[in-house]
Formats: structure tokens, sequence, C-alpha cells
């Protein structure tokens, strides 16, 4: 099996998948500003710092600068841990909450009707796929 060309193959439709609502809004949520919220939403609402930088792979001062912006926004809070005054644990506030609900339902709206495309076969391939893939990352 010719492994390279099926890699230029797949590559060539990645380069069309913007083109794909469903795959422009999940490229969206998992970047910046909108990574963040969708990491709180899926957290309680609330995490660390840390545990943002942890999960995006970026930088505490990447995080410093987005935490900046959504609070400015008036999308989270900061506030001193009640534990541990060292820490500060970030909140989304009621707004910021109701935006990334909204993009998320957006969001499963469209893969919904995307794996209703490919039919049950299909749609139970692609998920079981991509599990494996994310497997292989995450043990690397």
């Amino acid at each position: 099996m010719d492994y390279q060309n099926m890699a230029g193959r797949l590559l060539d439709i990645w380069a069309n998948m913007p083109q794909v609502q469903a795959e422009r809004r999940l490229s969206k949520m998992i970047v910046g500003e909108n990574f963040a919220l969708n990491y709180l939403a899926s957290n309680n609402n609330e995490a660390y710092p840390k545990d943002l930088s942890k999960s995006m792979m970026v930088s505490t001062a990447r995080i410093a600068a987005i935490l900046k912006q959504l609070e400015r926004d008036g999308l989270i809070t900061r506030t001193a841990d009640a534990q541990d005054n060292r820490q500060v644990i970030v909140r989304l506030t009621d707004e910021g909450a109701h935006l990334i609900e909204k993009d998320r339902a957006a969001l499963l709206d469209g893969l919904t009707k995307m794996l209703e495309y490919l039919g049950p076969e299909d749609a139970e391939a692609y998920i079981r796929i991509r599990k494996k893939l994310l497997q292989m990352a995450l043990e690397k």
C-alpha cells in the first residue's frame, strides 16, 4: 500500500475542508478565545489558568493575553481562589456561558448533519477512526 500517496490525497482533501461549515466551526472552537470558553464550559464553567495553558498547549503568557481580552469583553471573571489566595480561578460569566452554548449548539447541529449525510455505518467508522487517531496522538 502506498501510504505516501494516500497522505498526499488526504492533504488535498484537508486543503478543501474549510469550505465545509461544520469543519470551520470546529476549527474555530479549538483555538484562541473560543477554545478557552469551550474549555471552561466543559469544566463546570471554571478553571485555573495553568489548566487552560496545559489543555491548549500554549504558554501562560498567551493564556494571560486571551483571558485579558475575554475579561475585557465581559465573558469571564478572574478571582482569587478562596482556598489558596495565590491561585486565580477563571469563571464564565452568564454572557460568556450563553455565547459558548450558542456556538456549541451551532457546531453540534453542523456535526449532526454531517454524520447524517455519512449514514450510520460511515458515521460510526468516522468516529471510530477519529478516536483511534486521538489515542495515537495522546500516546506520543
